[in-house]
């Protein structure tokens, strides 16, 4: 899935969080991977309509919340299909 940040108002918001999550010591973690956890969970739902709300959904992002939506990530889309698992391995 792609998740470039469609709006240059938000970039800068986006790169301040980073920062925040860059000083706690994880570097890995993208302004694409924050913009995916606003546009793919946060507002999955309901998309907050003004721009100030949507800042502070940004700036409110907790490593652990981020965290939580990259392991469910992880989870719900490295998911093999049945026929690439090999049966014989995990019954032996």
């Amino acid at each position: 899935m792609n998740f470039e940040i469609d709006d240059e108002n938000f970039e800068v918001w986006l790169k301040k969080k980073q920062a925040e999550f860059i000083r706690d010591g994880y570097k890995e973690v993208s302004t694409e991977d924050l913009w995916e956890y606003c546009t793919a969970f946060k507002w999955k739902h309901e998309v907050p309509s003004r721009y100030y709300q949507k800042v502070n959904d940004i700036l409110d992002i907790s490593l652990n919340d981020y965290f939580n939506f990259a392991s469910l990530k992880a989870q719900v889309y490295n998911v093999s299909s049945l026929e690439d698992m090999e049966f014989d391995d995990l019954l032996g």
